[in-house]
């Protein structure tokens, strides 16, 4: 079967289950923090895939470690994709399932980077500016990136806008090497 056809099979009957018991929100936060863990902890992501370590002892350890971090549901769960062998999608589960959370609470995912953090009023200038209404429920993630000079980069679900000093100096120097073949 399909690797992404097994996260998405998996996440969407989690979504439903999730639905149904009015957990989503904190389904969402437990499935992002297992993301999360199995992105940025090398030893995390290891022990998922590890298919060497018996099912048990995969058992054992996850309620050792998690039992009091996530939600019995989740727990559940996670012994589900242990018992079925499928412990190793656990990072596509999640970012399916977010994605469908996303969708179903109509969150639109921006991320702006500037060169210093911006207030409210800027931010929502900012958003106005490019069309993002500020009654919509919007996950903000904000980067400082010093070596952008100035303006902004955001990034809107897949759509870029790219408004940086640093970009505009570049297409303007491109075009002088283009034109006049003096500067290089």
């Amino acid at each position: 079967m399909n690797l992404s056809k097994i996260s998405v099979r998996y996440a969407k009957a989690l979504f439903e289950i999730t639905l149904e018991k009015e957990l989503l929100d904190e389904i969402s936060s437990d499935l992002k923090a297992l993301y999360n863990a199995s992105q940025s902890i090398f030893q995390f992501r290891d022990f998922l895939l590890n298919p060497i370590l018996p099912l048990s002892e995969k058992k054992a350890l996850l309620h050792k470690i998690f039992s009091d971090k996530l939600n019995p549901l989740t727990l559940e769960f996670l012994d589900l994709l242990v018992k079925n062998n499928r412990l190793p999608f656990v990072e596509g589960i999640a970012r399916k399932f977010n994605e469908r959370y996303k969708t179903y609470m109509g969150i639109t995912e921006v991320r702006l980077t500037t060169v210093s953090p911006l207030d409210k009023a800027v931010q929502e200038a900012v958003f106005k500016h490019i069309g993002i209404k500020t009654i919509q429920k919007v996950s903000l993630e904000e980067n400082i990136d010093p070596e952008i000079i100035g303006g902004f980069i955001i990034k809107i679900e897949d759509e870029q806008i790219d408004a940086s000093v640093k970009t505009r100096l570049t297409k303007i120097k491109k075009e002088l090497v283009k034109t006049t073949g003096i500067i290089k």
